[in-house]
């Protein structure tokens, strides 16, 4: 038998659109029922009465056909799912004859037309991978949290254990090379500025006088000893001992009340050393000569030593023990946030960067949507044939048979119609 060899239904339980297309089907079957039932009934009444005046026999000629049409047309609806009054009829029942065929002819459709390349192309051509990427990073968690905290604190406590588990000389020339990449990519001059600029500001200065003010007047005071008695064994030692040391005690104190002065935020010598760092960086900025020096300090620190140091550095603070046991390092997880915030603002404003992982995207998936058509083709094919004769039956049923039974209506009409036609033509004829 046909319907040996399948699988059960996928889906027991009938979804809330198939129960209301279900109830559809029933009401057009009704109604084309009740139709065929009055074209029986107008037939059966008209021909009794054909004698009793003319009008009875175009009644009949139009019951008779329409009883006709509809039957007939009952019949291809029905053979199309099962055998008409389960009589062993031939070329019925198609559908379920032929579902290895119908399935292969449907799989074969979808590949080859529904996703032909041109279609793949339009449709992944309306996809923005970066768009999409950007909307998931800065969508919230489950909690409510911005997903980026959590993702870059996840990253944080993997970094480490991923970290360790690779080649040392291999991590440490990685980040050797992206550090001279971003060297290299980095003006000079104007970079040099920018940094001055933001490390020189007015409370930077007044920390960095202040905190150089106190260190010096400290070291004078602790040492004031052994500089009076320095200053004392320059004095040429024309000058009595007692004079030369009464003069290194007024030059001392001279420098106490010069570090006193100093310490005033308005001080001249202060704002003139505030203008010659903002001249500086403007120097910095504009000055080839300068610009020029500060690209081959660059140069000299992409190729020299320090950067080797600070690889070892960073590898060594990345790969500690404490960090890589599951400490979550929160220096680190606030700077992969601020690295994920970045991209998402550079996803959606910078299309340097966007429109390429767009396009490799788009390429990526055209090629792997159209290397497997022939498996979607297979699946559907596959798919289909598994349907047992009622599952099959029912779903295409359900689909289409409300249409269907708009073809068991017309038929009944038009078929009623056309012998009301003839009926009408061969009167004028007079071949009745």
């Amino acid at each position: 038998m046909v319907g040996s060899m399948s699988s059960p239904a996928p889906d027991t339980a009938p979804a809330p659109s198939d129960l209301i297309r279900e109830q559809g089907l029933t009401r057009m079957r009704r109604l084309a029922l009740a139709i065929l039932a009055a074209m029986a009934a107008l037939f059966l009444i008209a021909a009794r009465l054909r004698h009793v005046h003319p009008v009875f026999g175009y009644l009949e000629a139009f019951a008779e056909a329409g009883l006709a049409g509809g039957l007939a047309d009952w019949f291809a609806v029905t053979a199309l799912f099962r055998r008409p009054l389960g009589l062993p009829i031939p070329h019925t029942a198609i559908i379920p004859r032929n579902r290895a065929r119908i399935g292969r002819a449907l799989g074969d459709f979808i590949s080859d037309q529904l996703l032909s390349p041109d279609l793949v192309q339009a449709g992944l051509a309306r996809f923005s991978a970066s768009a999409a990427l950007a909307d998931v990073l800065a969508a919230q968690s489950l909690d409510g949290a911005p997903l980026v905290d959590e993702l870059a604190r996840k990253l944080a406590r993997a970094a480490p254990g991923l970290l360790r588990a690779a080649p040392r000389h291999a991590l440490e020339t990685g980040l050797k090379a992206l550090m001279q990449e971003a060297l290299a990519s980095a003006p000079a001059g104007q970079t040099s500025s920018a940094a001055l600029r933001l490390f020189w500001t007015p409370e930077r200065s007044r920390a960095i006088g202040e905190a150089t003010l106190r260190y010096v007047a400290s070291a004078i005071d602790s040492r004031r000893d052994a500089l009076r008695d320095e200053l004392a064994a320059h004095g040429g030692g024309w000058t009595p001992r007692f004079v030369d040391r009464m003069l290194a005690d007024r030059v001392i104190g001279a420098v106490e009340n010069l570090l006193g002065d100093l310490e005033q935020a308005d001080h001249p010598w202060r704002l003139a050393l505030d203008r010659s760092v903002a001249d500086m960086a403007d120097r910095l900025a504009s000055d080839p000569e300068l610009v020029a020096r500060a690209q081959g300090w660059k140069d000299d620190l992409a190729r020299g030593p320090a950067l080797d140091a600070a690889a070892r550095a960073a590898v060594d603070r990345l790969t500690r023990p404490e960090v890589a046991n599951g400490v979550e390092d929160e220096a680190l997880a606030d700077l992969i946030a601020q690295a994920l915030n970045g991209l998402i603002a550079r996803l959606r404003t910078d299309r340097a960067l966007s429109e390429p992982l767009d396009l490799a995207v788009q390429q990526a998936l055209t090629q792997r949507i159209l290397a497997e058509r022939p498996s979607v083709s297979d699946l559907v094919t596959e798919r289909v044939g598994a349907w047992d004769e009622a599952t099959l039956v029912r779903a295409l049923e359900l689909q289409t048979g409300q249409d269907l039974q708009y073809i068991r209506i017309n038929g009944a009409l038009v078929g009623g119609v056309a012998g009301l036609a003839i009926h009408l033509i061969s009167g004028l004829a007079h071949l009745r």
